[in-house]
């Protein structure tokens, strides 16, 4: 292998496994811009070919960053950023005839294994990028020590790896963490899942097909109910004839109100979405300290949540869905619809009812601006609900409508054209869950009763290796809330109307009944949990450990009064003095043991000459090899062709730049299959003299 095979081939390896776990996010175009490139230098390592003058990568930077702009326009976040680095990495190769690019690559190697994390933080990823460092440490290997064996290398890559590791550990744990994002930047392009601050016709069927996990939600103790597991996030309260959107709520959760219910405490992990809202079972009543519950009970960060998190939440839950004042309404009836539980939803009247507003009021605030739209559907409202007067009344005539009118419930509702509602009410009849939502919450606003849009997810899958549900983004549910002024804000899910199915299945098919899950599984099966279990954990800990963990953490160790932005200074210089001692303790021991470690050379042609010592050739000090191979020859012919092979392999070690791998490996054999016998000195004839 040439000088420049051994570096070229090793620098192209690390690139190609530092990429990998990008090239699904990649553009297809970036990815065979990198084939391309790396695929022609190791075509040229074997035919020749000459390598690209500086016009030509000019050439290809320039036409590189214009398709980088076409692709990704404006949207300059962590996926262009990622593409800038995969097309820097297919070009570098093609300057690397000195050192300093060949450094300059691997550095390039090292920084986009690090942005592998922009992708994921699970177990599996840290793991593969512990591989993609080892491969990248060869390299570097490689680039310093060329003519070494590549055994060697391995060896040397391995010990540096394992060696770092104590130290990583101990930047982890003490390095200084800020709540939040580096400098406040935050990357518009991370919130392409779960939902927006808008809901309109499709919003919620376009995840449908999306069965990566929102967030995952650990219970201390046992499971809620099927019929429990509405994860609530967004709350809609304004309608335009067509799109839902959101309204800030300044308002605090009132800290004096505990409805009636049972307490229960959960964990959640959610992955980013660059939004404020988090998810929680309706309704909480307690969150982290970073977040704020609000008036439309929901749970609302101060930060985008750009990054996994996880959080700790105090739900309370209804021991009933039935609402027992109302005899006609309960779980069974209506297509087995669900509604609130008596004093679940309640809440003193809001003082925009009382006093100032009523609840008729609200209602048309609520559609203030879709007036003039979906005309058919105001007039249906009144026919349908009659004479009935309370809210709940109007809610079970709504809800019976949709049962006995041969709705249909489908992840795939064709487009809505003119007014949406009236559209989907007289002529589909076909719709996903926010279709039932919206149509129901905007007759209910028509009859004057407050009714807004929950954003949320329904159900969960319960992994058997671990006390947790998985909830996938194809699990998005959209669901109402009315205004009752006795009972305050009652959860209604219009969709269980027509199709109950749904509260027992996910969308994946999987079941959402948490009793059913003790049958039998496969091995595939039982592995895939295993797996996301034991990720579970590791993201739970590894994701878990924020600044407030870290806060925490330190107070254990007796260093509270260095936490906060003034002891940062000081837990930097901690960090560093104990890292630069650690590194100086590395250094001493490397240093002593190369000084005391024997040459192995060296070592094997000492005992070829101890062996020879017993046959009574001993080798001067100030004695070459050569000449003591030859001295020994001439005394020895019968050895001496054995003596010169072994000299002439003990000499090439020693002083020879380029040497085969497999040289010090026949020397050892050789030496030791050296074992020649004792020969006799001649014997001396008797002399003849005759005076003896």
């Amino acid at each position: 292998m040439t000088k420049e095979s051994a570096i070229v081939i090793p620098i192209i390896c690390a690139l190609v496994v530092a990429i990998a776990p990008h090239t699904p996010g990649l553009p297809l175009w970036i990815n065979a811009w990198c084939l391309v490139m790396w695929g022609y230098m190791l075509v040229r390592l074997k035919t020749g070919w000459p390598m690209p003058g500086a016009p030509v990568r000019y050439g290809l930077a320039i036409t590189g960053i214009v398709g980088l702009l076409l692709t990704y326009r404006v949207q300059l976040g962590a996926d262009a950023f990622i593409g800038l680095l995969a097309l820097m990495a297919a070009i570098k190769p093609f300057e690397m005839a000195t050192h300093r690019h060949q450094m300059i690559t691997v550095l390039l190697t090292y920084f986009i294994i690090i942005t592998s994390l922009f992708r994921s933080e699970s177990m599996f990823i840290v793991l593969y990028m512990f591989f993609s460092v080892f491969v990248t440490t060869i390299a570097l290997v490689r680039i310093n020590a060329p003519k070494d064996r590549f055994r060697e290398s391995v060896n040397l890559g391995g010990k540096i790896l394992a060696q770092a590791i104590p130290l990583m550990v101990l930047l982890f744990l003490l390095f200084p963490r800020l709540p939040g994002s580096l400098f406040g930047i935050q990357d518009k392009s991370l919130g392409k899942t779960g939902f927006s601050d808008r809901l309109s016709p499709g919003s919620i069927t376009r995840l449908a097909q999306d069965h990566t996990p929102a967030f995952r939600a650990e219970f201390g103790g046992p499971l809620p109910e099927a019929n429990q597991l509405y994860w609530k996030g967004v709350v809609f309260q304004k309608f335009d004839g067509k799109t839902w959107t959101t309204q800030e709520v300044g308002l605090p959760f009132p800290p004096t109100l505990v409805p009636p219910g049972k307490i229960l405490t959960y964990t959640i992990l959610l992955a980013p979405h660059n939004s404020l809202w988090l998810m929680t079972l309706d309704r909480p009543i307690k969150g982290p300290n970073w977040a704020d519950l609000t008036a439309a009970h929901t749970l609302k960060s101060r930060r985008p949540v750009t990054q996994k998190i996880q959080y700790e939440v105090t739900s309370l839950i209804p021991d009933s869905f039935m609402i027992t004042d109302r005899k006609n309404l309960t779980t069974a009836n209506a297509g087995g619809i669900a509604l609130g539980a008596p004093g679940y939803g309640a809440d003193p009247i809001p003082p925009q009812i009382s006093g100032r507003v009523s609840a008729k009021e609200m209602a048309a605030g609520i559609i203030s601006t879709a007036t003039a739209k979906n005309p058919k559907t105001r007039a249906l409202a009144r026919t349908i609900v009659g004479k009935a007067a309370s809210p709940t009344e109007k809610a079970q005539a709504l809800l019976a409508y949709f049962t006995k009118n041969q709705f249909v419930y489908t992840l795939n509702p064709p487009r809505a054209q003119g007014h949406p509602i009236d559209s989907f009410l007289f002529e589909s009849k076909e719709g996903y869950c926010e279709h039932f939502a919206s149509a129901f919450a905007f007759m209910m606003n028509v009859l004057e009763v407050p009714s807004r849009v929950v954003g949320g997810y329904l159900g969960g899958e319960h992994n058997p290796y671990g006390n947790y549900l998985t909830i996938r983004q194809s699990y998005a549910h959209a669901w109402v809330e009315i205004f009752d002024s006795n009972d305050g804000w009652i959860r209604v899910d219009p969709t269980m109307a027509v199709a109950p199915e749904r509260m027992e299945t996910n969308p994946d098919g999987s079941s959402a009944n948490l009793k059913s899950f003790a049958g039998r599984f496969s091995f595939f099966q039982k592995l895939t949990f295993a797996l996301d279990a034991a990720n579970m954990r590791w993201e739970a800990w590894f994701t878990g450990y924020s600044y407030f963990e870290q806060k925490a953490f330190l107070k254990k160790l007796g260093l509270g009064k260095w936490t906060g932005f003034a002891g940062t200074p000081l837990i930097l210089a901690l960090v560093t003095l104990v890292s630069l001692a650690g590194f100086s303790g590395f250094l001493f021991w490397l240093f002593q043991l190369k000084k005391d470690r024997p040459d192995p050379v060296q070592q094997v042609y000492g005992l070829f000459c101890n062996s020879l010592g017993k046959l009574g050739l001993t080798k001067r000090p100030d004695q070459g090899a050569i000449d003591f191979a030859n001295i020994s020859g001439k005394k020895r012919p019968d050895l001496k062709k054995d003596i010169m092979k072994i000299t002439n392999l003990y000499v090439q070690l020693r002083f020879q730049k380029e040497c085969p791998y497999t040289t010090l490996k026949d020397l050892k054999g050789r030496i030791k299959n050296f074992n020649p016998k004792q020969v006799p000195p001649p014997k001396i004839p008797l002399s003849k003299d005759p005076t003896h």
